[in-house]
């Protein structure tokens, strides 16, 4: 149970850091030297979003732990690919 809310909490913290660098990237007025792709970003939350809802159902005991933490882990994996240039 308390490695759900872990879970949810880590990819809330995915979702948030991924939409305020969007959010930067718009707003902020700041010349970045390296900029990520918009699409990268929003496929970025949705992963988090998937995980969210991965946390949810484990919290609910509708998914194990072994489970949760492996698809877990390959979201994060895709994600963090995805913002080096590796994949897509």
């Amino acid at each position: 149970m308390i490695v759900g809310w872990i879970i949810v909490a880590i990819n809330l913290y995915w979702i948030w850091d991924n939409l305020f660098l969007m959010y930067q990237y718009r707003y902020s007025g700041v010349l970045w030297m390296f900029m990520y792709p918009d699409w990268v970003l929003v496929l970025n939350a949705v992963l988090g979003l998937m995980g969210v809802y991965i946390g949810i159902s484990m919290i609910r005991q509708r998914m194990k732990i072994k489970y949760a933490m492996l698809i877990n882990g390959l979201l994060f994996i895709f994600g963090i690919l995805m913002k080096w240039g590796v994949i897509l």
